[in-house]
């Protein structure tokens, strides 16, 4: 099921990039993550020049947060103990595909959801923005917990359903078809980058 393609004020509007890393590509493999990748660079060209502001969102560690991680976290549980996603560590930096601009903003989270741990929303509250256009690896990891929580907060959500993957396939759909529709736009990213905005 995919949404009609929504009008955006552009000055109300925030595109989101998130865990573009390179630890999250070589999980899904580089020949699955390849067009999503492409999708995430056609996206952030065209919000770049319709000024739409950008956000890039990054899991990484510092050794003390890594530490205070408990056993009962099993996402990051097994992230500590295999010293992964530290700060400055190659698999922790943003792909160079969509590396983020000098002017852009970079949120460092310590958990799975973009707002968590984060002051995303104190960000976009201060621009007036109340809609977001979603990318970003996985659709099971940061995609659901920001889809929910941006409801959450009021925000509208545009997902970009070919700008996302999954470690398992299945579970990319049933989400992009049948989970996000009920509280986001699910759209193409042609769809969303041929569009012409509202002025």
């Amino acid at each position: 099921m995919t949404n009609a393609v929504p009008e955006l004020d552009p000055s109300a509007t925030a595109l989101l990039l998130m865990d573009f890393q390179y630890a999250m590509v070589g999980a899904i493999g580089d020949k699955a993550a390849a067009p999503v990748v492409a999708n995430a660079v056609a996206v952030l060209d065209w919000a770049r020049a319709n000024e739409i502001p950008v956000a890039h969102i990054r899991v990484g560690f510092e050794p003390t947060e890594a530490a205070e991680i408990p056993d009962t976290n099993k996402n990051f549980a097994p992230v500590r103990d295999a010293g992964m996603l530290r700060s400055g560590s190659p698999e922790a930096e943003i792909v160079d595909l969509v590396k983020p601009a000098d002017d852009e903003q970079v949120f460092r989270k310590t958990r799975i959801g973009a707002f968590s741990t984060t002051s995303l929303g104190q960000w976009l509250a201060e621009r007036d923005i109340d809609t977001l256009i979603l990318a970003g690896l996985t659709t099971s990891g940061v995609m659901l917990s920001t889809v929910r929580e941006a409801s959450d907060r009021d925000l509208r959500a545009v997902v970009l359903r070919d700008a996302t993957a999954d470690l398992d396939p299945a579970v990319h759909e049933v989400l992009v078809e049948r989970v996000f529709p009920a509280t986001a736009d699910v759209i193409s990213t042609a769809e969303l980058t041929t569009r012409k905005l509202a002025q």
